[in-house]
Order: structure tokens, then sequence, then C-alpha cells
């Protein structure tokens, strides 16, 4: 898994990416961030130059990811995920809490009964839902949903279209077992959505936030699903207070 790294000393924070965004996603808050903390962005694995990958579910992300923060040394940092960054953050927790100082949550889901709207609903339907998610996650597609609603940063539309669709059809299989593991989350975290998100609506921000042993709620007020593009100065001033409660400092030779 690649790393793109901005910053030579202080804190260290890893911010995930979601999809069907990029590393780039992040590049605002990034060079906010930068200034005053080591800040990891990672390529998820079939999104970044060391592809291609059969396996693209949140346990082989967090499985690369770990192995790559372990090479570069990161023993603690804040860990933000935004959307599929979500589930492959908790999934990283369960593993290796050993990696946390404190927990971040973007505009994700964590529950396997959270609606699917049409049209993506028409994925789940006999016969014809590969074909749909074929056309529902083609290129085209995709840039216009991103154009749609706040966003410019398209990842690999193959990889997009996989975890999606392997999302989709397995729920249960693949959220099932997400709150435990947010009851288990014993660092400062913060749960952070927009209250025009039009994907998951801030209720479902609040009921992620009240399975956290010590996790805060922040509403961005007027932000979409797209936060670290569509308000990168907040997302960003939000994670530097996160990082606050509690972090070491690292210093980059």
């Amino acid at each position: 898994m690649n790393l793109h790294i901005h910053g030579t000393a202080g804190s260290a924070v890893v911010l995930i990416h979601g999809i069907p965004g990029s590393s780039r996603s992040w590049a605002a808050v990034a060079r906010a961030l930068a200034p005053e903390h080591i800040v990891v962005v990672p390529d998820l694995l079939g999104f970044g130059d060391d592809g291609p990958w059969n396996e693209l579910d949140a346990e082989a992300q967090a499985t690369a990811l770990a192995a790559s923060l372990d090479r570069q040394g990161i023993g603690k940092a804040t860990i933000v995920g935004h959307d599929f960054g979500g589930p492959i953050a908790m999934t990283l927790y369960a593993s290796r809490p050993d990696l946390f100082e404190t927990f971040g949550l973007l505009a994700t889901n964590a529950f396997p009964d959270t609606p699917i709207p049409f049209p993506l609903s028409t994925v789940n339907w006999p016969i014809v839902g590969n074909g749909m998610a074929r056309m529902l996650f083609s290129a085209p597609a995709l840039k216009m949903m991103l154009r749609m609603f706040g966003s410019t940063e398209l990842g690999n539309p193959e990889s997009v279209r996989a975890i999606f669709t392997d999302a989709l059809q397995n729920l249960e299989e693949r959220y099932g077992h997400y709150p435990a593991i947010l009851r288990e989350i014993r660092v400062p975290s913060l749960v952070l959505w927009g209250d025009r998100d039009p994907f998951f609506p801030v209720e479902q921000g609040r009921r992620l936030a009240d399975l956290l042993q010590d996790g805060d709620l922040e509403v961005i007020r007027g932000a979409g699903h797209f936060l670290p593009e569509q308000r990168p100065d907040a997302v960003a001033t939000c994670i530097a207070r996160l990082v606050a409660r509690t972090s070491p400092v690292l210093r980059r030779s």
C-alpha cells in the first residue's frame, strides 16, 4: 500500500479515503494539517500504483495499512476514515488497537440495516443485479454522481465497482460486526457529519457516536457527504482538536 506523507514533525495523523474517491480527496486537509503534524494518506489497495489486487474488502485494506504503518515506524496515530475508510478504520482498531491514539469517522456506514436507496438497490435484484452494478458504477456514471454531490476525485472505477457491489450485496456479512467493534473503542473519538449528506443522514452519525465510549458528534452545517473536499478547513480544524485530546509527537529523519 502506497503512503503519501506530508510534514516532518508533530503528532501522526492517518487519513483514509473513501469511495469513489482517492487519496487526493484529502489533499487540502493534509496541507492544512502538515505544518504541525505528520500526515499520512494511503492509497487503498486497488487505487494506487501497487495493484491490481483481488481482495479489496475492509479486512484486506486494514491488514495492508497496518503493515505499511509498521514499515514507516508509526506506532500511534490519530486515524480517521471517510466513507469506506470508516469500515477500514474500525477493522484496523479491532486487530491493532495499539496503532490508535485517537479515532475519527466521517460520513460513513457502520450498520448492516442501513437502507439502500434506489437505484443502488437494483444491485441486489436477481439476474440483473451484476449488470446494474456495471452500469451504475461505470466511470461516466461515477463522474456524474461526483459532480452532482460536490466531489471531483474519482479513484479506479473498477475497484470502486468491486467494493460497492460487494458491500451492497453482502451488508450483513460486511457490516454486522461493526457495532460491537465501536463499543470496544476506548480512545478519544470524533464522528463528523454534514447535515446535507444525501447518502447517510445525521441520525446515522448520532447512532454511531452513541456506541462509542468517548465519542463526540460534530455536524458541519451546509455540508454534504464529501467533507474533505467540500469543507477542508473545517475538517482540518476538527481533526486538530481531536489530535490535541491526547497524542505523541514524532519526528521524521
